[in-house]
């Protein structure tokens, strides 16, 4: 049976295609699928609320983080107290941040998981707005019983607004 779409969940489906809604019935899968788009999904709300522990909880002892699509350079593998030390430096110099996530597909094989999502990152200071447009893909593997995140790419497509902004986030972070 079809449900017809609320007003609230067509303004969403118009403004953001391709995320789910209320309206929008639950993907087949299994539960390490809901595991895995449960932890990846919480990373970009964790860090957008400042809660760098729940975040923190998300990677591996060792983390690849691979941002080359924005800033150019090489990934960079880390600690994750370096990561949310490193997104400290900046996030907190924004008035506010939010990524929105579109769905989240997943493969897993074993204790390996692969996952993406088209990824809307906006970023606030006063009602100037920088807004990076991409994908999040993420490599997971099974540890202890738990899903946690290897390797982290941000692949950017697309850029609105000022990316100086990111500047004048890190001088205010770091005041």
């Amino acid at each position: 049976m079809t449900r017809p779409l609320t007003a609230a969940a067509l303004a969403v489906s118009l403004a953001f295609p391709g995320i789910a809604t209320a309206d929008t019935p639950p993907p087949a899968g299994d539960p390490d699928s809901a595991r895995v788009i449960t932890l990846v999904t919480s990373i970009p709300v964790a860090v957008d609320r400042g809660a760098y522990d729940l975040a923190e909880a998300a990677f591996a002892p060792e983390v690849v983080i691979d941002y080359t699509s924005v800033w150019g350079g090489e990934p960079v593998s880390m600690s994750p107290a370096a990561l949310m030390e490193a997104w400290q430096g900046i996030v907190p110099g924004f008035d506010a941040t939010w990524h929105a996530l579109g769905p989240v597909t997943v493969e897993i094989a074993g204790d390996s998981a692969t996952a993406s999502a088209a990824v809307d990152g906006r970023h606030w200071i006063g009602d100037r707005l920088w807004r990076p447009i991409g994908s999040y893909h993420w490599d997971l593997a099974r540890m202890d019983g738990d899903w946690k995140v290897t390797r982290m790419v941000f692949e950017m497509t697309q850029e609105i607004g000022d990316r100086g902004l990111a500047d004048e986030a890190r001088a205010k972070a770091a005041q």
